[in-house]
C-alpha cells in the first residue's frame, strides 16, 4: 500500500472505533450535545476512509480533503481558543486536528 493509503486506513479506523468509543461513553454520560455531533462527523468522516483507501487515487484525494479540512479547523483553534466554546476547537482537540493535519501532509509527500 502507498503512504495515503496507510493514512486513510489508519486515520479512518482511529476515528471509527477511538472517537465511536467516546462518542457512545459521551453521549451516554451527558446526552446529545454539540459534542454529539463533533463526535458523530468523525466516525462518519472514518466509515467514508474506510470505503477509499484501497484505491490509491481516492485515498489521496481523501488525506487532501482532511489536510484542508482539519487544518483550517486547527487553525481556527491555534487562533481563537474555545471558539464559540465548542469542544472541537479546545487545546486537545486543536492538538489532535494539528496531527492528522501534519500526518496527511507528510502521508501526501511520500510517494513509493
Amino acid at each position: 500500500m502507498k503512504p495515503a493509503q496507510w493514512w486513510t486506513l489508519v486515520i479512518s479506523l482511529a476515528f471509527v472505533v477511538g472517537v465511536g468509543v467516546t462518542l457512545v461513553v459521551d453521549t451516554y454520560q451527558n446526552g446529545v450535545s454539540l459534542e454529539t455531533i463533533h463526535k458523530t462527523v468523525h466516525v462518519a468522516i472514518g466509515a467514508f476512509g474506510l470505503t477509499l483507501y484501497k484505491k490509491v487515487g481516492r485515498s489521496r484525494a481523501f488525506v487532501l480533503a482532511n489536510v484542508i479540512l482539519f487544518g483550517l479547523v486547527a487553525f481556527i483553534g491555534w487562533s481563537l481558543p474555545d471558539f464559540l466554546g465548542l469542544a472541537a476547537f479546545n487545546r486537545v482537540d486543536t492538538i489532535l486536528h494539528t496531527l492528522v493535519t501534519l500526518t496527511g501532509i507528510i502521508a501526501l509527500s511520500l510517494r513509493r
